[in-house]
């Protein structure tokens, strides 16, 4: 790792200057932080070296205990729970969506690490790559899914303007997207600006611009909505 991570009671992000790894996000103190349902653009490696972390996915309660590594595909729609008082430490990596699951995996890697500045990227990767080398084949189903978060996401149309291009009453396709995304459409889109908010945040835009050309209606509008969703503000996600 380039930089050392803080050890505050806040997630600390940083950029690892790879095209690997599109970047990290340490986690020290006092249970873990419970956040608003989102995904990510990238495919998510959640590190856990002591205490546990629990995300609610589909309706289940998933749990990944210390010396465990999960692999969050890409626009999986996960809502971190806030965990007991006993000391967490975890390591969130982002890394392309080429490397990703059809769902949320959870492999035993053993206590390795004391700390996370100890995680090597490589070591990183090697975890995704033995979760993805486990992945039986991709169904067609899959790539009706991919095509149907791009349309909600590229398009500027209205919501029945896309469901009619793929041949569906607004509802129904509503119906469709709640079953593949776990959200309405309208709040897939909400979601989808923050993840594209957070891409020109990594790259240097100004909170403000970043406001303007994410599509929120201001910079305080962003700002709510990012803290609630990424447990930290856009202002020192950008300072980072």
């Amino acid at each position: 790792m380039t930089a050392r991570f803080a050890t505050t009671n806040a997630w600390n992000y940083r950029r690892a200057n790879r095209d690997d790894i599109v970047e990290l996000a340490s986690w020290r103190g006092a249970g873990s932080l419970g956040l608003r349902p989102h995904f990510h653009d990238e495919s998510q490696v959640a590190l856990v070296l002591s205490g546990s972390r629990a995300f609610r996915i589909d309706d289940t309660t998933v749990t990944v205990p210390a010396g465990h590594a999960a692999l969050i595909p890409a626009g999986m729609l996960h809502a971190p729970i806030a965990t007991p008082d006993a000391e967490t430490v975890c390591l969130n990596a982002y890394i392309p969506a080429s490397r990703a699951s059809s769902s949320l995996r959870i492999v035993n890697v053993g206590h390795r690490w004391r700390s996370v500045d100890a995680i090597a990227p490589e070591h990183i990767l090697e975890i995704a790559d033995d979760i993805v080398s486990r992945e039986p084949s991709r169904s067609a189903g899959r790539i009706e899914r991919r095509e149907l978060g791009i349309a909600l996401m590229e398009s500027v149309e209205p919501i029945g303007t896309i469901a009619a291009g793929f041949g569906r009453s607004r509802e129904g396709f509503s119906r469709m997207v709640r079953r593949e995304f776990g959200v309405a459409p309208h709040a897939f889109r909400q979601l989808a600006r923050l993840n594209r908010a957070r891409g020109l945040l990594r790259a240097g835009e100004p909170v403000a611009a970043v406001a303007a050309d994410a599509g929120f209606s201001d910079q305080s509008h962003l700002t709510r909505l990012f803290r609630r969703t990424f447990g930290t503000t856009p202002g020192v996600y950008w300072r980072d």
